[in-house]
């Protein structure tokens, strides 16, 4: 187990994010998708694992993992144990599951899973090629999880559709992801979790040490 650093999500998750399964961040922009990532994985290294970060956007920050480094009084050197793979297309991103099979890390995240593939076929007509693809990915994926009996933690977007928020390509990738955490930004930050036939709701916020329960949902 790999705690997530919110209390409420631990404890709904008996002890953290789980080996063998996918673990689907999603949410809009500037709601801490990748900043919850950034802390599974530095618990992970605290843990004495070892991480494969792979990047479709170009969205990782060094900085950002040494402050919270810093603000965590952590000594020993966590970007040592991250190794960052920038993915630039969807071939690469297909390819790298045979990086992944033949390594031997302790967490994989993918931070934004579904990116590319909407940048590279954005046209209506090409949605069934798309998710047809995207699906044996996704599938191919799970079996690393389930394999290697390890963690892999992804993040996605929402798309706007007349009015109604969706996460991105949810068709092809909810029968394959086990943990879906969505993160929102009202008043002030909330999600919801779901695992097998059980969710909760809870809210959080973020700090220079990374994201925080509020007192009162604990």
């Amino acid at each position: 187990m790999i705690s997530t650093g919110l209390q409420k999500l631990d404890d709904f998750l008996s002890g953290g994010i789980p080996k063998g399964a996918i673990t689907d961040i999603y949410g809009g922009s500037g709601t801490g998708k990748t900043q919850l990532l950034f802390q599974i994985c530095i618990n992970a290294i605290k843990n004495g694992g070892n991480v494969l970060y792979q990047d479709t956007t170009g969205s990782f920050r060094p900085e950002r993992i040494l402050e919270i480094q810093k603000q965590q009084n952590l000594t020993f050197d966590i970007l040592e144990k991250i190794t960052v793979s920038r993915i630039t297309n969807t071939s690469e991103q297909l390819k790298s599951i045979e990086v992944m099979n033949n390594s031997n890390f302790s967490l994989i995240v993918i931070d934004n899973i579904t990116d590319l593939f909407s940048y590279e076929y954005p046209k209506d007509d090409a949605i069934f090629e798309k998710n047809s693809i995207f699906f044996k990915y996704i599938h191919n994926l799970s079996l690393v999880a389930i394999n290697k009996k390890i963690p892999v933690v992804i993040t996605n977007m929402i798309r706007n559709i007349e009015g109604i928020e969706m996460e991105n390509m949810r068709t092809a990738i909810d029968p394959l992801t086990h943990i879906k955490i969505k993160l929102t930004k009202t008043s002030k930050f909330y999600g919801e979790i779901r695992w097998l036939l059980h969710q909760t709701q809870f809210s959080y916020k973020i700090l220079p040490a990374g994201l925080s329960d509020y007192p009162e949902d604990i």
